[in-house]
């Protein structure tokens, strides 16, 4: 799988019993639009259009291309939807697919196969990335794991799946299509606890890089206005380790410090958005200081040695890829995910917040 062209999408399975091939197709486009409506990150008066497509082709699931338009060019969207009527689950995640590979009609081969899906993988996410093919078999395709180097003993494993011909490569899972996308990212977020320095009538989750330089503006700006609504912030940690040198191991500092205690965390993240100059060898002094002087080093220096720290920090990386999130700093308030324009999530909670209770809708159908 030499060239590969990557795909963003997700594909959706339905169960369809004594429907008509006219009706069944309705229904699965509409479908799609609405889990893809809720998917995508909120940007209000989207507009989704789905139809058939025969671009990636997959026994025993039917093509579909969905493509989000709107007035901000950033929000504009397409990818391409896989749909399986024997089941009602979606698969959820990117694809990467190779034309020629299909037209050659080989099968997967594992020992030949691997090697060169694992290089493509390595280039598509800028991190040495292993690839295992597990023994089950789901229908036509072969569950895989594939594991990303995000710093020396850093590993994170996510899900995948290739199909028989070697062609297409699935990264992501298999979700039932009974939750709608916003309940989907809901039970996601419960199974592990983010870092809450405060307390609040409801809670805004972040995703953020120290590195980063929009999370060192807009981070503030979102808190000081969820705050002023009557919120809190819930904090996640996705260091971008392909583009930024230190942002991995002040994240691991951060998370030993939200070990011990949630406030001195809320110290160290602000102390240390407003520091230029900042290194990995700085941050470790700065969080080491705050222990310090709260008289917990002893237990923040076991954090860190435990591994208990890093492995945070790698359950909210393997959460922020399950959640479809690539950059930072990203929002998320009940399920929906709202990316870091100036002044766009806060046009979302005034929506969300008002007396009707429910935002502007984001998104309207159009299925053809």
């Amino acid at each position: 799988m030499r060239a590969v062209r990557k795909i963003a999408f997700l594909a959706l399975i339905l169960a369809l019993a004594a429907a008509s091939p006219a009706a069944a197709d309705v229904e699965t486009r509409n479908r799609l639009v609405h889990f893809f409506g809720g998917w995508y990150s909120w940007y209000p008066n989207s507009l989704i259009r789905v139809s058939e497509s025969r671009e990636v082709e997959i026994a025993g699931f039917e093509t579909y291309r969905v493509e989000r338009t709107c007035e901000s060019k950033l929000h504009r969207e397409s990818n391409v939807a896989l749909v399986d009527r024997t089941k009602d689950e979606v698969f959820v995640g990117e694809v990467f697919h190779d034309l020629v590979r299909r037209m050659a009609k080989r099968p997967f081969n594992a020992a030949a196969d691997v090697p060169p899906i694992e290089g493509s993988l390595s280039e598509a996410y800028g991190l040495p990335a292993r690839v295992k093919v597990e023994d089950s078999t789901r229908a036509s395709l072969k569950p895989i794991t594939i594991t990303l180097r995000e710093a020396e003993n850093a590993p994170v494993s996510i899900p995948g799946f290739v199909s028989d011909d070697g062609a297409t490569l699935m990264i992501g899972e298999f979700v039932p299509l009974s939750s709608d996308a916003p309940a989907i990212r809901r039970k996601l977020l419960a199974e592990s606890s983010g870092i809450r320095p405060a307390k609040g009538s409801f809670y805004v989750t972040e995703f953020v890089d120290f590195q980063c330089e929009r999370c060192r503006v807009r981070a503030p700006e979102v808190k000081k206005f969820v705050v002023e609504k009557g919120g809190a912030m819930e904090v996640r940690l996705l260091p971008l380790a392909k583009v930024h040198d230190w942002a991995f191991p002040a994240a691991e500092y951060g998370a030993a410090l939200a070990n011990v205690d949630a406030a001195l965390y809320a110290k160290y993240e602000e102390t240390l958005f407003t520091r230029e100059g900042t290194t990995a060898a700085t941050a470790r002094q700065l969080a080491s200081d705050i222990a310090e002087a709260a008289g917990a080093k002893e237990k923040f220096e076991s954090e860190l040695s435990s591994g208990r720290a890093r492995e945070r920090v790698l359950r909210d990386i393997r959460l922020a890829l399950r959640l479809g999130l690539s950059g930072t700093p990203s929002f998320l308030h009940d399920g929906n995910f709202v990316s870091a324009e100036p002044d766009l999530f806060e046009a979302y909670l005034k929506d969300r917040l008002s007396p009707a209770g429910k935002p502007a809708p984001a998104s309207k159908p159009a299925a053809r």
